[in-house]
């Protein structure tokens, strides 16, 4: 094993700058390895992507695989010259579980150097839901006129055919008396669950989520709107596959700011299992 501080940095940018990058945020990484490097500057490396820290595993972002347990990275919208970066340390990886958590870090871009750093303890961690995707949304999230936030994504897919299930959950955080500090913790913005024979007969339930700053009493409260839709399939006499949507009425629901965080109720955040 060689510390990561003697890797071959030409080789490592070379890899990283294959053109037909999977995930659009891992163009954004730049040069990761100097990242780890100061960011985690007892880090060990095991082959070309894999990094040990400590007790747990560090992968690097691949050209060629979309990989959940990779590190991503994105420029701060709203913030010049700052990059932020995801970092999840996975303990533990098999067949039915994960367990791991996930650094967030805001990092100097010109020199890689991390300014502030959020550890979010068993963020990682699934079973039969499992994580597909970490992802950061850097829309105008703007607490009050001289604070921005920054959104954390994540997509957790069932591995069950007959009952499919997908989602996306969204945390926010901001910068605040020099720390990272969270503003928001897993809204769930989108839910699929389903039923089906595997052919065609079954029947789907999905809910989204768009969220809308507004003015509030001590900053912006959020405005979500919030559509439901069962579908149902069945296989009509001519074979063919049909499917009829049945849209609830949209309703709206407001999240309001008590000038650090937002208040969610379990049935806008919880995950189902």
């Amino acid at each position: 094993m060689r510390m990561i501080s003697q890797w071959s940095l030409v080789a490592l940018a070379l890899a990283l700058s294959v053109p037909a990058l999977a995930n659009p945020q891992d163009q954004e990484c730049g040069n990761a390895a100097r990242i780890v490097r100061q960011a985690y500057p007892n880090a060990i490396a095991q082959g070309e992507r894999a990094v040990r820290v400590g007790d747990r595993t560090l992968t690097l972002p691949s050209p060629s695989s979309i990989n959940p347990h990779a590190m991503v990275c994105r420029r701060w919208r709203g913030q010049p010259g700052l990059l932020l970066v995801a970092v999840p340390l996975i303990a533990q990886v098999s067949s039915d579980e994960t367990w791991g958590d996930l650094d967030l870090l805001v990092v100097d871009e010109a020199t890689g150097t991390p300014r502030q750093r959020l550890r979010l303890p068993h963020a990682m961690d699934d079973d039969a839901v499992r994580i597909s995707s970490v992802a950061f949304d850097t829309a105008a999230y703007r607490l009050q006129p001289d604070r921005l936030a920054f959104g954390v994504r994540r997509e957790w897919e069932g591995s069950s055919r007959p009952n499919p299930f997908r989602e996306t959950t969204l945390s926010l955080y901001e910068v605040r008396g020099g720390r990272l500090a969270p503003v928001l913790e897993d809204l769930m913005v989108f839910r699929s669950v389903g039923e089906w024979d595997l052919s065609c007969a079954g029947q789907t339930d999905v809910i989204e989520r768009i969220l809308r700053m507004i003015p509030g009493p001590r900053g912006q409260d959020i405005s979500v709107l919030e559509r439901r839709t069962h579908s149902t399939s069945s296989e009509a006499k001519s074979g063919e596959c049909r499917t009829a949507d049945q849209p609830e009425a949209p309703r709206t629901i407001r999240l309001p700011f008590d000038g650090e965080r937002y208040v969610v109720s379990g049935t806008l955040k919880e995950r189902l299992d």
